[in-house]
């Protein structure tokens, strides 16, 4: 058949279109397995129908012997001119598809084939019209394609499966079907071809054939192995440690030292409350209640949180080597910056302003300046309560606090460097200085100007500095006759001129002692490459020693430059580290069956399994290496041979009736296997009639997946073994409770202040706290328990699970998500549930935020609210509990109760009456330090 042209859209094939290829030069079409085919033709420059070609145009040619492979529809996509001859590239019409996305999700469950391309034909942007599909294939598949996903309709249906712990989603990875194409019309068949009985010897005999060696360009062996991180083993004495801290225990009497800070230890020495403690060493290496232990001078260990080191004489100094540089972020808090202005002093009192040696907790330098004065400003501070500072010139003797220091007097302004670009489009108010000080300019230019500066004067209006004109600078008032908006302008943004002032100028402060409170009145510019000999944390704050008593704040130190050594890097003078291990089998390349057979070469591959949770386990090392040689067909033989229609002789003449999809049987003459083939690809000529080449590959790998079950099974082996201390609330509960005495009360303590919760209420609530974290652990366990046991419920999966009862996902921290029909739950690699919500209704969580809380009952040992807690009685009656105003009880006809405090007075209100606390003391006193 001589392939023809027509229009964009055909109505009729009976008729010749636009004329035929008669004087075509060559033509081909390529079908390769599950594949768009495509057409190849050359044409020549001055034929007939050489004027009318054009892209999107339609070429119908037969593409192969059968009857549903006559008049197949060939679209134009590119067309290339050269000298003699013109090149033409045409897909089947199929690929139509390719430029059509869905406009919604696919989601449906146990879908057969023919539901599946329903879906995706109702879901198409547009419509295609004469569009069908039909299968022979009787698997059913979970459908869950999201239509953003995706980038059209086609990369749903089309893509083979691959090798690895998934399916993919695809209908031709869904179905495992191989796919004939006629016009818009798809058939996907479970196969699509035939067996002829054909046998071709796949040797190295075979010499007038292209083809591959056996295993040649893969694989054969594998070499696994594995890395972790053994448990690391706990020093008995600890580590070295200098540091002095104060018993702080909330129980009334005395603490117990204990003989070590593991699991079955005894007491070996009480302390009081309040007395100092000296320690020399220190560990938190599995330790009870996974908690910090401190040794003292005296040989006892003591529990991190019963001591204390946030009060006055206490400290903690670590020797360390470090080297980073100083960087800040958007915030001048902590840090000096460069301020130009005039500002004045504003004081409502008698008296004078005193100025500051510093605006970090520095003192009065003993001068005081005059109510109403101005003064130019040069540097800019913010304290640690958010207060601002100016600096009035000498930055040893002249901070003065903003309390006391405005900047809205006639003549006040503050400038910052800016870079912007403005239009003058009229008259504007110029003046020679910053925020219309200086004098008034004559100067009426329009046209763009370049920001230097902007200035803000007392009245909050904004100066734009745009050069010089005369020898006098040029200050222009913002105004309607200023715009941002002609091309070519870039609008001045305050909050990025902030920014980059901070950048260029800021200065970080230097402290005698790591306490904060005592600046030297030394600075160190931004960028500063500092070597750091010690850090400290004093009042929940990390200094850092770079120099003697020269101390900096730690916020300001980045260690992400090639240069700097973050503090832990430097190992030189530490201890040995325990190293991460590797584990090999004992022979450490697994060899291929077919490698053996044959005694190939060895193609060695190097595999890393250390993200399957084997650990140590050389027998489950090999278990996995094994899944992995099936999984991605290590040493498996490779076919693949290409044959012309000029080899198709002798004892391959029974090619030439191979189609496309048909089955070949291959014999390995090296190995002695005896494999069945496919062919894969097929050039047919339309004009010739026949099979110019045919390939023949192998047959479809059906991937069955094998890592995955690993990926599941370890889940269970790993909760099993591990032997880790938990890191998450359930977890630290259980193991709490599992103590006795003073340790179940420090690990109790440690657990209420990780949550939030005031030390009163774990003193006045312990019986209750305690009862409660009892009633909690056995409702975490049962609904542990309760999931754990699974059902018969069978559960849908995407994408294509067969029939799964339970879904686990492992995280990378070692725990996993379940999902049955009995529940959700995440459990922590301990074995503890975090958090899950089961069939009979529960939820339990370590955390729970949200908007709205409803229930009947809500228990707990503390309930903060950040405004008030209200109750609503019946007939009307509520009572208001407020951190900012009291507490007070209202009903409609019956007097007011309130409990109010005024600044440092505590009120009680009983109706119109007031009692103030004043009157209650005197009143106590007068019946003896009782009132009834």
């Amino acid at each position: 058949m001589i392939p023809r042209l027509y229009e964009t859209y055909i109505s009729d094939f009976n008729t010749e279109g636009l004329g035929s290829f008669k004087d075509l030069l060559s033509v081909s079409i390529t079908r390769n397995r599950n594949e768009i085919p495509t057409l190849a033709m050359t044409y020549p420059i001055n034929g007939p129908l050489s004027q009318e070609l054009t892209e999107g145009m339609v070429i119908v040619a037969d593409m192969g012997p059968a009857d549903d492979e006559k008049n197949q529809q060939f679209r134009i996509v590119d067309i290339q001119k050269g000298m003699t001859a013109i090149s033409i590239t045409a897909n089947h019409v199929w690929a139509d598809l390719s430029n059509i996305p869905l406009k919604k999700n696919i989601r449906e469950a146990h879908a057969g084939p023919n539901r599946a391309f329903d879906l995706i034909s109702d879901a198409l942007a547009w419509p295609i019209s004469g569009l069908g599909f039909a299968s022979d294939i009787p698997t059913v598949a979970n459908l869950g394609w999201n239509f953003k996903e995706l980038a059209n309709a086609n990369a749903a249906i089309f893509g083979a499966d691959t090798a690895g712990d998934q399916t993919n989603n695809t209908m031709e990875a869904l179905y495992s079907g191989e796919f004939r194409f006629n016009n818009y019309y798809l058939t996907m068949l479970k196969h699509a071809g035939q067996d002829n009985g054909i046998v071709i010897k796949y040797g190295r005999n075979m010499q007038s054939i292209t083809r591959d060696e056996t295993t040649s360009g893969t694989y054969n062996a594998i070499m696994p192995y594995v890395t972790y991180s053994p448990e690391e083993q706990p020093q008995p004495d600890g580590e070295p440690f200098d540091g002095k801290a104060t018993v702080q225990y909330l129980a009334n009497g005395t603490i117990n030292l204990f003989s070590t800070p593991y699991k079955g230890h005894t007491p070996v020495n009480s302390i009081r409350n309040g007395e100092y403690l000296k320690f020399v060493a220190k560990t938190d290496k599995q330790t009870l209640n996974n908690d910090t232990w401190y040794k003292t001078d005296t040989g006892g260990w003591v529990e991190a949180s019963l001591i204390t080191f946030d009060k006055s004489g206490n400290y903690v100094v670590n020797k360390i080597t470090a080297q980073g540089t100083l960087e800040v972020g958007d915030d001048i808090q902590g840090i000096i910056v460069k301020n130009d202005g005039v500002g004045t002093i504003s004081y409502a009192g008698p008296g004078q302003v005193p100025l500051y040696t510093s605006p970090f907790g520095g003192h009065k330098s003993g001068k005081y300046l005059n109510n109403g004065t101005s003064y130019r400003i040069y540097w800019k501070a913010k304290d640690i309560n958010g207060t601002i500072w100016y600096n009035l010139g000498n930055r040893d003797t002249q901070w003065v606090s903003s309390q006391y220091f405005v900047l809205s007097k006639t003549g006040d302004y503050a400038t910052v460097k800016a870079y912007g670009r403005l239009s003058i489009n009229g008259n504007v108010t110029v003046m020679s200085g910053p925020g219309g000080t200086g004098s008034a300019v004559n100067w009426h230019n329009r046209g763009q100007y370049p920001i230097y500066d902007i200035s803000t004067d007392y009245g909050g209006a904004k100066w734009y500095h745009i050069g010089q004109s005369g020898g006098r600078e040029l200050w222009v008032k913002a105004g309607d006759n200023v715009s941002f908006k002609e091309p070519g302008t870039v609008e001045y943004k305050e909050e990025d001129a902030e920014k980059a002032n901070i950048q260029k100028t800021a200065q970080v402060p230097v402290y005698s002692d790591p306490s904060g409170l005592s600046p030297t009145g030394k600075y160190y510019a931004l960028g500063s490459l500092l070597k750091i000999t010690a850090q400290s944390t004093s009042q929940g704050k990390t200094f850092y020693e770079v120099g003697t008593n020269q101390w900096i704040n730690s916020d300001f130190f980045s260690f992400a430059h090639a240069t700097d050594v973050a503090p832990g890097e430097d190992d030189s003078d530490a201890e040995p580290e325990v190293s991460e291990q590797t584990l090999e089998l004992d022979e450490t390349v697994l060899v291929s069956e077919y490698a053996r057979i044959t005694n190939a070469p060895l193609r060695v591959q190097a595999v890393d399994l250390s993200s399957y949770g084997i650990g140590n386990d050389k027998n489950k090392l090999l278990a996995v290496a094994k899944a992995y040689m099936k999984e991605y067909r290590i040493g498996y033989p490779n076919i693949s041979l290409t044959v012309s229609y000029e080899q198709m002789q002798g004892e391959y003449q029974k090619l030439t009736q191979v189609d496309l999809y048909d089955y070949v049987s291959v014999l390995f003459d090296e190995v002695g296997i005896f494999e069945k083939a496919q062919c894969t690809s097929i050039t047919w000529d339309p004009v010739r009639e026949i099979a110019t080449s045919i390939t023949i590959g192998q047959l479809p790998i059906s991937y069955d997946h094998a890592l995955n079950n690993f990926v599941t099974n370890m889940v269970a082996k790993n909760t099993t073994m591990a032997t880790k201390r938990a890191t998450h609330l359930f977890g630290e509960l259980k193991q709490v409770m599992e103590e006795n005495d003073q340790d179940q009360k420090a690990g109790l303590l440690k657990l209420t202040r990780q949550l939030g919760i005031d030390d009163q209420a774990w003193r006045d609530s312990y019986d209750r706290l305690q009862s409660m974290i009892t009633s909690i652990n056995t409702t975490v366990q049962d609904v542990h328990n309760w999931i754990a046991s699974g059902g018969g419920g069978e559960i849908t999966a995407y994408p294509n699970w067969q029939k799964p009862t339970e879904l686990r996902a492992l995280s990378n921290g070692g725990g996993y998500l379940r999902f049955n029909a009995e529940g959700l739950e995440y459990v922590g690699r301990d074995g503890v549930a975090r958090s899950a919500i089961d069939s009979q209704g529960r939820l339990i969580a370590e955390r729970i935020t949200g908007g709205t809380i409803t229930g009947v009952k809500l228990e707990g040992i503390t309930v903060d609210g950040d405004s008030y807690i209200r109750s609503i009685g019946g007939d009307g009656k509520v009572a208001v509990m407020s951190g900012d105003h009291g507490f007070s009880c209202t009903a409609p006809g019956k007097e007011k109760v309130a409990l109010d405090w005024d600044q440092n007075w505590g009120v009680l209100r009983i109706g119109n009456q007031y009692l103030y606390a004043s009157d209650i003391a005197w009143i106590r006193q007068q019946r003896g330090g009782r009132i009834h």
